[in-house]
């Protein structure tokens, strides 16, 4: 660890067995600046930027250091610009929050990934469903055609099937790749663990569907699932304008003198 370095620690949000990561910066002699909530079980009422020990900050859990995204600015300048800001108020978990704040500090651009992970799932999930009611009305017969002429049995795939599965498969993807997140792995990496999970969850779920029909239904049901999979992830990143490349082209610049603060 060393001074201007961005830190990150494993804490668990109150009340819940969900855990995130908490953001600061190294100001090199034992303490951290980082920005939280006044009341940890009332993220949503307010909070600041503070200096406080190394182990205040880390509270006895093991801690390692970010390079995503990279550094725009030294190091000096990274704990100048945290500095420079201790004590100010204004916090928001989802548009200010730590992890915003250290972000800004090291590259000027306000960015959390954790949210962004979040809120993109969220809003896959909404185009997925909507695109699977869309999908299911439209073809109806003709999907079950399809599906029969290849493996020669009939799997019914009805919008109780289809907005389900959507959902629980999104929340699979979801839970993957906060968790490949949270171990450090980077964006693409973290993203592929979520669409594995996904596709996986789709795929047994139709398999389920199929049971009636024996197991060529099975089969026919997993190849269903996978593929409304598949073909709802191209779906999803157009309707939310997420790219699979990362959020970093989303990022905003924040003027120096106006930091987010958060979490």
């Amino acid at each position: 660890m060393a001074r201007g370095d961005r830190l990150e620690v494993e804490q668990r949000i109150a009340g819940s067995t969900v855990t995130y990561m908490h953001h600061g910066i190294d100001v090199g002699d034992g303490t951290v600046v980082h920005a939280r909530p006044d009341d940890f079980h009332n993220p949503f009422g307010g909070g600041r930027v503070v200096r406080t020990s190394r182990d205040e900050f880390t509270a006895g859990r093991p801690e390692r250091v970010t390079t995503d995204p990279p550094a725009t600015f030294p190091p000096e300048e990274i704990v100048a610009r945290a500095l420079a800001h201790v004590g100010r108020q204004g916090y928001s978990p989802l548009v200010d929050n730590c992890e915003h704040f250290a972000t800004w500090c090291a590259t000027g651009m306000r960015e959390s990934r954790q949210v962004g992970i979040v809120m993109a799932r969220v809003a896959a999930a909404a185009a997925r469903t909507a695109a699977a009611v869309s999908a299911r009305v439209a073809a109806g017969a003709a999907e079950r055609v399809a599906v029969r002429a290849a493996l020669g049995t009939t799997v019914r795939v009805g919008l109780r099937t289809l907005v389900p599965a959507a959902i629980v498969a999104e929340a699979a993807a979801l839970a993957a790749e906060w968790t490949a997140h949270q171990r450090g792995a980077n964006p693409q990496s973290s993203r592929n663990a979520g669409e594995v999970a996904g596709l996986t969850t789709a795929a047994a779920a139709f398999a389920l569907a199929g049971v009636p029909a024996g197991p060529a239904g099975v089969l026919a049901g997993s190849i269903a699932g996978a593929a409304m999979w598949v073909a709802g992830s191209a779906t999803a990143a157009a309707a939310t304008g997420v790219a699979r490349g990362g959020f970093s082209r989303n990022r905003k610049a924040i003027p120096h003198s106006t930091p987010p603060a958060g979490r």
